[in-house]
């Protein structure tokens, strides 16, 4: 089961912990707030309305068939997506955009679009995903 803190252990030996995050990179004096809805066939977040500058992410035990799908709502914009499908690349089409081996897959909600993105250090790497 999936969790919205820190750190999440998976015990099920083999199987990678692995984290999504949503990140809300509007613009601040945005007339409209981000509305996300995250599910996967065992958990559903429910809607959640992130804060600009707020990380909305859980963690779970990734396995070969986890698939979490992602509904982005700004306004009069909205995207849905899987945002975690694939243990190598967090999406299977995301090779071009994060290095093999990712475990934690940020998604960074921007004005023009959403980003995918990795982590390495302490700074995050990201391209553009899908235009709104």
């Amino acid at each position: 089961m999936p969790y919205n803190i820190q750190s999440y252990n998976c015990n099920i030996p083999d199987f990678p912990v692995c984290e999504v995050h949503v990140l809300n990179n509007l613009p601040p004096d945005s007339a409209y707030g981000l509305e996300v809805h995250c599910a996967s066939v065992d958990n559903d977040f429910g809607h959640r309305f992130p804060k600009v500058g707020d990380d909305f992410r859980w963690g779970f035990c990734g396995k070969p068939n986890t698939l979490f799908f992602c509904h982005f709502w700004w306004g009069n914009k909205d995207l849905v997506f899987d945002v975690f499908n694939d243990l190598d690349h967090c999406v299977h089409d995301g090779a071009n955009i994060v290095p093999q081996g990712t475990t934690k897959c940020y998604w960074d909600v921007k004005y023009d679009g959403i980003y995918l993105g990795y982590v390495k250090g302490d700074k995050i790497y990201s391209q553009k995903y899908r235009d709104w």
